[in-house]
């Protein structure tokens, strides 16, 4: 990878966390039904849900027809029902979670400030490009982050949602940088995808020990564990 003159972020499980996570609040409601359910199986289930939405909006970007909500959330539901063998009623219990209808904060991922920070000083152009709503940009303004990005595409805002190469070639053209000398840091194998599909370079970061990335996308360019790996990897 050639030294890119310009870094695009992900948020959700990148730069941001979600606290209780998706996993961490199903462990706690499903946990009600299953005494011995172990948090691991959790993570797999979120895995398979991850990858099942990353082909629908796929689909949906191709096809132009969005699924209905509700049905959306059934196909959601019954990934986790066949994977951890919840019974019906615990599927009530399940929509408030992936309606996020419980108390939820964000916080900063680890090496976030100190990586972007080190990154700004490099004279390196920086820009978000998350599937998001309108609301993530009061967090990011309140934990300070919003300071280091001059271009912040929300697919809500938008109308274009990844894995469209579209919503990348927009954050370019808004900070003047060509997609090829451009790099994207996400932690989904649709954000490998995405940014494939517009020539430009991954560093992934999976947070979930069960993501794999599907055969049909292929391989990042490089893989990191922790947020400030990235400045040392730029630097070679």
């Amino acid at each position: 990878m050639k030294a890119p003159k310009c870094v695009l972020f992900d948020i959700d499980n990148t730069l941001l966390m979600k606290r209780p996570s998706i996993p961490e609040k199903v462990y706690e409601t499903a946990k009600q039904f299953l005494p011995e359910l172990a948090f691991e199986d959790v993570e797999r289930s979120y895995a398979k849900s991850e990858l099942w939405q990353g082909e629908q909006i796929q689909k949906e970007n191709e096809t132009g027809v969005r699924m209905p909500d509700e049905e959306y959330l059934q196909n959601i539901f019954g990934i986790y029902r066949e994977a951890l063998g919840l019974p019906e009623e615990a599927l009530e219990g399940l929509r408030d979670v992936f309606m996020h209808k419980y108390f939820m904060e964000y916080e900063l991922v680890p090496g976030a400030v100190e990586t972007l920070e080190r990154l700004k000083s490099r004279g390196l152009k920086l820009g978000i490009v998350s599937n998001n709503t309108p609301k993530v940009r009061a967090k990011l303004a309140e934990l300070g982050l919003d300071k280091f990005f001059g271009s912040v595409v929300i697919s809500e805002e938008v109308g274009l949602y990844k894995p469209d190469p579209a919503i990348l070639e927009l954050a370019c053209e808004q900070l003047g940088a060509a997609p090829g000398d451009s790099v994207y840091v996400g932690d989904h194998p649709f954000d490998i995808l995405c940014a494939h599909a517009a020539d430009m370079p991954v560093i992934w970061r999976p947070v979930n020990p069960y993501m794999a990335v599907p055969d049909h996308i292929g391989p990042p360019e490089h893989k990191i564990g922790t947020l400030t790996e990235i400045v040392e990897l730029l630097d070679n």
